[in-house]
């Protein structure tokens, strides 16, 4: 790797790379974190790395500002995408699925309620807390782990996204790529200390009270290691070394079950290494995941509930065994993971997409001006003037 502050190469735009397949992985790892209870053996007695889901959560943190830079950097430095344009982009993106998903569960609450089926998570499901989930407010310490406890990525993004124009303009005058890594690990490591001395807590693993503080840090972290990528001229053999470096480190860490800093700087790592790889030929079904791993992250909630409270009951009841034979049991728990992603692909192929199709033409679509006709000449002579 040689130092450089040349843009970063045309390959890095392909899709369906490494960092795709990630997307979809660390989505599904929050599915499992959160079903993890419900398995016929609570995974987190199983292995302490299993209770680490939230890591994933912070990896979709620093990859958003990781991917904005590299989608966004270049038009918002220059001034052809205006902050207000981005922000709305930004908003019209996780919005329709943050409201969907929340009407569907307040109308499954309701549902339950009328017949006699209450929630057993009390004050989850709070009517009195539906302001603050439909406005967002989870960054300002409202609406803590209510509702579709996953938005409150949502809201913290929406307020980073505020100062990403200012933020990537500060990160253009960083030349050096060995200063852009620096900064990164010290934003990292600085963060964490704030928060262990503050609030006695790792910052990675912030309640919803604190989700902004957990959030801005990584967000920032991402930036920087986008610009790390950019001013580097990385190899194909350098960048691979690095992210399988990061993968080897995070997975050592996890089976020791060390320091959640390691998993988070092993993190780092491994998307420098992905985002400077080029995409020489697609992974497959890497970008299908990349597409779902959002749905799957934000709607998994109502499957869940679905699963179960519905299905899983009624299995039960119409054939004992599943809760009594060990492998009926788990091939049970491993349905709710089929079904959601399922549901998940589903939701995207007919409400996301095509929800995020007429927004892009009927919001953001650039008008095209019409080519300049040039007049033909008449070809019949020219009357000459009377006297």
């Amino acid at each position: 790797m040689t130092q450089t502050s040349a843009a970063p190469s045309p390959a890095s735009k392909t899709r369906g790379g490494a960092l795709d397949a990630l997307r979809f992985v660390a989505a599904l790892f929050v599915v499992v974190f959160h079903f993890g209870d419900t398995a016929p053996i609570a995974l987190r007695t199983v292995h302490g790395f299993l209770e680490r889901g939230y890591l994933a959560t912070d990896f979709f943190l620093i990859l958003s500002g990781f991917v904005l830079a590299k989608a966004y950097g270049a038009g918002v430095a220059s001034g052809k995408v205006s902050l207000q344009r981005f922000w709305l982009k930004r908003l019209a993106r996780c919005y329709p699925t943050h409201i969907i998903t929340l009407a569907i569960l307040v109308v499954m609450v309701l549902v339950a309620g009328a017949l006699g089926m209450p929630p057993t998570n009390e004050g989850r499901f709070d009517l009195s807390g539906l302001p603050a989930q439909i406005f967002l407010l989870h960054a300002f310490g409202l609406g803590d782990d209510q509702w579709n406890v996953p938005s409150w990525t949502i809201s913290t993004l929406l307020i980073c996204y505020a100062f990403f124009p200012m933020l990537w303009r500060a990160m253009l005058r960083i030349t050096s790529v060995w200063i852009c890594l620096g900064l990164a690990v010290a934003i990292v490591v600085g963060s964490n200390a704030l928060s262990l001395a503050l609030l006695g807590q790792q910052q990675f693993n912030l309640g919803g009270q604190w989700c902004l503080f957990r959030a801005a840090p990584l967000f920032l972290a991402g930036l920087v290691l986008a610009r790390a990528v950019q001013t580097g001229r990385w190899t194909t053999g350098s960048a691979r070394l690095v992210g399988f470096g990061g993968g080897a480190a995070l997975l050592a860490n996890a089976w020791w079950v060390g320091p959640d800093l390691i998993n988070i700087l092993a993190i780092c790592t491994i998307i420098i290494g992905c985002g400077a790889s080029p995409v020489t030929k697609p992974i497959p079904g890497a970008e299908w995941g990349a597409k779902v791993s959002f749905c799957l992250f934000m709607v998994h909630t109502i499957t869940g509930a679905i699963w179960f409270d519905v299905v899983e009951p009624l299995a039960a009841r119409l054939h004992p065994a599943v809760e009594s034979v060990a492998w009926e049991a788990w091939a049970m728990w491993l349905g709710a993971l089929a079904f959601t992603v399922i549901a998940s692909d589903l939701y995207n192929r007919f409400i996301d997409e095509p929800i995020q199709n007429w927004i892009g033409r009927k919001w953001f679509a650039r008008p095209v001006s019409p080519p300049a006709v040039s007049e033909r000449p008449d070809p019949r002579p020219a009357a000459e003037q009377s006297a």
